[in-house]
């Protein structure tokens, strides 16, 4: 009865380790509820199959199941989900070898190994502790973390190293004395406490980190808003002036009229045309908002010699919550201009149409020389802090799921094209 508590003690702990793994390195299909019932379910399943103790039939339902877990619960290929349980099968089965290397070196009668529960807990927990320690070496690899809470990440790996190494010197130390009842059950609740220990780590530090980026992503967001208000203000400023302009444009076309040489006329022309292009962008979508977003990126855009061209037809997207649709631009923009300016062409397109009377389309194209890296269909970062770098992508995949939009992206290598397709449903 006591191994059967243990066994799935254990089993617990290879669900939080799976479960956590595939949580960093994919992106969601399903959302957080469903995904952590399913887990359990199959960890229950395979705990079930296990008491079998039929090798082969426990190495292919293993294979299978995860292999499913990963394609159907998260944004992955097939072929990503294929490779990712294989992973986990060649680690636990390395961590069993190691261990088995161990139990040997301790124990007499390694077969009989069950029948002794103190020498079972060590010989597992050392496995577990092993399999952890190795999982997120291989966690922080594929993941490319390079966070300020790097130090704090690697301590994943040194705890139940050296819990590890606690267990093994003092086993050492012990191994020619013969334990009593106390000490065997002092023994047993040590180990598995020290497990408990490297698991209760593991969880304060996912707290912490999540705790950490919801911070940073809050005061980004009010970053964002207090840049816009200040833009807003800029708006406002500017359609005073272009009131102004068009007041005085009368006075502007009498002193052409005036001119009788055609280069005085083309040189006056062209001193007006700065102003002319650059008011023909304000109040082009009639919603304040986006002509708010229109303007600032139309002088982000100037001041770094980038081509903006924007084609805001019947589309103004006025149904999106103001702090929604600047999250949702700021993000997009941001990105296009920030590849834009390390290519060649450097452009960024905006259009805005309506597809017909139920839908609206926002596109948005730029220049980009290099490919962006694509894994399993998710975009990642190649800014050097990467210690939060999902949030933009996060807080568009939020504000499509809130609104029922479709989000799509490509790239085109020929034509060094990078393309951002949205379709909102008018509700």
């Amino acid at each position: 009865m006591t191994k059967i508590f243990i066994d799935i003690f254990m089993y617990l702990f290879e669900f939080l380790m799976v479960f956590y793994y595939s949580d960093i390195l994919f992106s969601e299909k399903k959302n957080r509820k469903t995904r952590i019932v399913m887990f359990l379910l199959n960890t229950t399943f395979l705990g079930c199959v296990y008491q079998l103790n039929i090798t082969y039939l426990n190495i292919a339902l293993m294979f299978l199941s995860y292999t499913l877990l990963f394609y159907f619960l998260y944004d992955i290929s097939f072929k990503t989900a294929l490779f990712h349980s294989l992973l986990f099968l060649i680690v636990m089965f390395a961590t069993e070898i190691i261990t088995s290397i161990i139990g040997v070196a301790f124990f007499d009668d390694f077969n009989a190994l069950e029948k002794n529960i103190s020498a079972y807990v060590f010989v597992t927990v050392i496995s577990k502790l092993l399999y952890f320690s190795i999982m997120m070496v291989i966690l922080k690899f594929l993941a490319q973390k390079e966070s300020t809470d790097n130090k704090f990440f690697w301590l994943l790996f040194v705890m139940p190293l050296s819990s590890m190494f606690i267990l093994i010197c003092f086993r050492y130390i012990t191994y020619q004395i013969t334990l009593t009842q106390i000490m065997n059950v002092l023994w047993i609740v040590s180990c598995i406490g020290i497990l408990f220990a490297n698991i209760l780590v593991f969880v304060i530090y996912e707290f912490s980190l999540k705790n950490s980026n919801e911070l940073h992503e809050i005061k980004e967001i009010q970053r964002q808003q207090e840049q816009d208000e200040k833009y807003y203000e800029i708006l406002e400023q500017t359609n005073k002036e272009m009131h102004l302009f068009s007041h005085d444009i009368k006075n502007h076309l009498i002193q052409i009229r005036n001119l009788e040489d055609i280069n005085a006329v083309q040189d006056y022309v062209d001193k007006l045309y700065p102003n002319i292009e650059h008011f023909s962008r304000i109040g082009i979508s009639k919603n304040k908002m986006l002509d708010l977003i229109i303007s600032k990126y139309s002088r982000l855009c100037e001041s770094k010699n980038i081509q903006f061209d924007i084609d805001v037809k019947t589309a103004n997207l006025s149904y999106i919550d103001d702090v929604d649709l600047s999250t949702l631009m700021n993000n997009i923009l941001d990105n296009a201009i920030e590849a834009a300016e390390k290519s060649n062409s450097k452009f960024v397109q905006l259009y805005l149409f309506s597809k017909n009377a139920m839908y609206d389309g926002l596109l948005i194209k730029n220049s980009c020389d290099f490919a962006p890296i694509n894994k399993g269909g998710i975009l990642k970062t190649t800014k050097n802090n990467k210690s939060f770098h999902g949030f933009g992508t996060k807080s568009i995949k939020n504000i499509i799921k809130k609104y029922d939009a479709i989000y799509d992206w490509k790239y085109d290598e020929k034509s060094k094209i990078f393309e951002t397709n949205i379709v909102f449903s008018k509700k």
